[in-house]
């Protein structure tokens, strides 16, 4: 029976390169001591085995990040307007939607993103059933809340596109607009 080996390098390479860094010099001392560290770390605390199954597409990537910088850009604009206008403060309200993407990894991605941009914050992912949770600053109509959901589902669909190893089976299988599960309860 063949032996698999507890460490995992991929994550000891990198925590060995934050060591440096944060130490700020490249000495015999700091790569030594970052590498015995980090070993240390993985042998106490190791790391689950994780299946990751992505595809990059490197212009589904490009459009992805484009789109996504844009999006915190002009996100920032608006929370920084709302910071400094007159009048009352901003109300919020919470969004629920479904991913349709069943693959965790790129479930978390998406919300990843969709927390970045400032003005939203995750409250929840149920990754079996693909359900988001949302605190969206300045919005307080469904119709607002309709195109948050847009919104995200827009982001989900370029990160399927840039990373999903099968991204038209997951857009094709989605249900259409208006079809969409009851976001009221849990999923």
């Amino acid at each position: 029976m063949a032996r698999r080996s507890r460490i995992q390098w991929g994550p000891a390479l990198w925590m060995t390169v934050v060591w440096i860094l944060l130490w700020g010099q490249l000495t015999i001392g700091n790569i030594v001591g970052g590498i015995l560290l980090s070993l240390a770390i993985l042998l106490i605390f190791p790391l689950p085995r994780l299946a990751v199954d992505v595809t990059v597409r490197p212009w589904g990537l490009a459009i992805l990040v484009s789109r996504f910088l844009s999006d915190m850009v002009l996100a920032s604009v608006q929370v920084a307007w709302l910071t400094f206008r007159p009048g009352d403060p901003p109300r919020g309200m919470v969004v629920d939607l479904h991913l349709h993407g069943r693959n965790e990894l790129l479930q978390t991605i998406t919300a990843e993103m969709v927390a970045l941009v400032p003005g939203t914050l995750v409250i929840d992912l149920e990754s079996r059933s693909g359900r988001l949770t949302l605190h969206v600053l300045n919005i307080t109509t469904r119709a607002e809340a309709e195109r948050i959901r847009r919104a995200v589902l827009a982001q989900e669909e370029r990160v399927l596109r840039a990373f999903d190893p099968d991204p038209q089976a997951v857009l094709d299988a989605r249900p259409r607009r208006g079809k969409e599960p009851s976001s009221g309860g849990a999923a």
